[in-house]
């Protein structure tokens, strides 16, 4: 089963096709189920899977707290579990808590991501100049995290100025208003860096009205299909991150599947990095287009990246990278209040991370990577990787 926020929205679409697709080609039964952001609906539909002969469920944590909630319950009723995006602060996925039923937690690498797309922004500017954040809601942790990368970039560019940065609400609606003001108190900057597309297409279109295009340049996150066509054709919309939803949960597919069929992970593989790939060309753009179908669906090969099924000639077509769960958290100014006193690794987890599993996890992931049906979009981008390096 797959439960989700909502089908009205272009990412969520993507992230339904992606978990389809993985279960089409694994010959699994597939149950799309939406909780319109009810935490309680979304707690409900997990303790409700087994009457509906689901063992394994892939989801989004409304919030982070309500991981906890979900793992729980998960446990509880006999189900797998696979999360992206959202996890609660100093969690691990291998928390004997919940007795192996937490088997995924996965997200791109935001810091990572947000530097790369706000480098890019200050490489155009030429490197120096004023520049504006219109971030997402405090508190929560990717926009905290990619808040931290928009820090890193500024870290790396002494000459760019951070002139202000407020959080936007995350959809233009809302931060349309955001960027009306900010502009009008700071007509002088080059760039602006924007939370996500949505909030790039409010910049793309206040920049419009006011006779701006060409001068101020934004870039996003999400690679919506509207900010995608932007970047085609607006000379102020210089790229977006695309964090492939569709990969995100059809390999969560995979990996549910893998484990029910008797495959045993080790405890670092249940935090990954998923890669990202920031599309800042009109050629990436196009070619990154042309991928996905109108339902947000992406042709992965997911069935040749089953263990079980491929024995050693598993292949993945998207890089990933353990987390390190010993400083993930840390590396986030407002996760370091929430760490709890006396808190530890799992003793799973700890032994991994002596044991130098790590470094041997992300090499195992190289050496089972093949070119996929996005290879050719990043060698059309400026710089001809992901942000993973694949």
């Amino acid at each position: 089963m797959n439960t989700f926020p909502t089908l009205a929205n272009e990412y969520w679409q993507g992230w339904d096709a992606g978990c389809k697709l993985a279960t089409e080609q694994l010959g699994l039964k597939y149950i799309a189920q939406t909780f319109e952001d009810s935490v309680d609906k979304q707690i409900s539909q997990i303790e409700q899977a087994p009457s509906l002969g689901v063992n394994a469920v892939v989801t989004f944590a409304q919030n982070a707290e309500v991981m906890k909630a979900l793992a729980a319950t998960a446990s509880q009723v006999g189900i797998k579990l696979a999360n992206a995006h959202s996890t609660a602060a100093w969690l691990d996925a291998d928390d004997p808590a919940y007795a192996g039923s937490y088997l995924l937690y996965s997200q791109p690498d935001n810091i990572r991501g947000t530097a790369a797309m706000a480098q890019a922004l200050f490489d155009k500017i030429g490197n120096e100049g004023k520049v504006l954040y219109v971030g997402g809601l405090p508190g929560n942790f990717s926009a905290d995290s990619r808040a931290a990368g928009v820090k890193l970039a500024l870290k790396n560019n002494p000459k760019i100025e951070l002139v202000a940065e407020q959080p936007g609400g995350e959809n233009r609606v809302a931060a349309r208003p955001v960027v009306e003001n900010l502009l009008t108190a700071h007509p002088d900057v080059a760039a602006i860096v924007s939370y996500n597309d949505d909030t790039a297409i409010a910049v793309l279109d206040v920049l419009r009205e006011r006779g701006l295009s060409g001068s101020i340049v934004t870039a996003g996150i999400d690679a919506t299909r509207e900010m995608l066509n932007r970047v085609r054709e607006d000379k102020s919309a210089l790229g977006t991150v695309s964090i492939n939803a569709p990969f995100m949960t059809g390999y969560s597919v995979v990996t549910l599947y893998d484990a029910l069929e008797g495959i045993a992970y080790d405890p670092l593989e249940k935090m990954r990095y998923f890669d990202s790939i920031f599309l800042d060309s009109p050629e990436a753009a196009e070619k990154y287009l042309s991928a996905m179908d109108q339902g947000g669906r992406i042709d992965f090969d997911f069935k040749g990246m089953s263990r079980h099924l491929n024995g050693d000639n598993w292949k993945i077509q998207w890089g990933m990278e353990v987390i390190d769960p010993s400083n993930f958290w840390g590396q986030i100014e407002s996760m370091q209040s929430l760490k709890p006193s006396g808190w530890a690794l799992p003793e799973s987890v700890e032994a991994s991370l002596k044991a130098g599993n790590a470094d041997k996890l992300n090499k195992m992931y190289r050496d089972h990577f093949v070119p996929g049906p996005l290879s050719d979009v990043a060698g059309m981008t400026r710089s001809k990787k992901t942000v993973l390096g694949f």
